[in-house]
């Protein structure tokens, strides 16, 4: 650096600037004039607040919600599986006349609906006159052993020995049930002569 003073009392770098900048008014051509290092405000870094999210407990997948069961897709309840640790045959209806001619379906105790659906404890798809959900309703009464018919919540009709069923009916041995273009025949499996709770009284003795 070579610092000399104009006629005006101004100092300079003669090796930066041919003439006084100060006198010319920073008009120089080889003026370039800087900030000094110690004035240069480089800013503050400015951190943005973030929310830091509460940990969360685990899920115990052991004390997960129990879905709702609605009336619709309840099962019965089984009246012997507690005391045989099974839900046995009470009773069968065979097919006699109609698309599943041949074909035997399974009675349980309780209620045993009727209808085209899969969900049906007695599923006669094949039959297309037949409602889908609870034509009619099949009860196996284990405490007085007693087998009943009943209308289900269709509005279509159902037969028991060609007479329609708008109330609940006993039914026995052999009757006949006509649902649609479908015939059953019922077939019990328990009687004054068997009853599943009287052999599970034996074992127990």
């Amino acid at each position: 650096m070579n610092l000399i003073k104009c006629e005006n009392g101004h100092f300079y770098d003669a090796e930066r600037f041919p003439s006084c900048p100060h006198c010319s008014g920073g008009n120089s051509v080889a003026y370039q004039p800087t900030m000094p290092a110690e004035t240069v405000d480089f800013g503050a870094t400015v951190i943005e607040e973030t929310t830091i999210p509460e940990p969360q407990p685990p899920v115990d997948e052991e004390k997960k919600p129990i879905p709702e069961v609605t009336a619709d897709t309840q099962k019965t309840v089984g009246y012997f599986e507690d005391a045989i640790g099974a839900e046995p045959v009470v009773g069968w209806l065979v097919c006699i006349e109609g698309k599943h001619f041949g074909e035997d379906f399974r009675l349980v105790a309780g209620r045993n609906f009727i209808g085209r659906s899969s969900s049906m404890a007695v599923n006669l798809s094949g039959d297309a006159s037949i409602s889908r959900d609870k034509h009619a309703v099949i009860v196996y009464e284990p405490k007085s052993n007693a087998y009943m018919i009943q209308p289900g919540t269709s509005k279509e009709l159902c037969y028991l020995n060609d007479q329609v069923v708008l109330e609940a009916k006993q039914i026995f041995v052999n009757d006949i049930i006509t649902l649609g273009s479908t015939k059953l025949m019922f077939v019990p499996c328990c009687s004054d002569k068997f009853n599943w709770s009287d052999t599970q009284k034996q074992e127990e003795e």
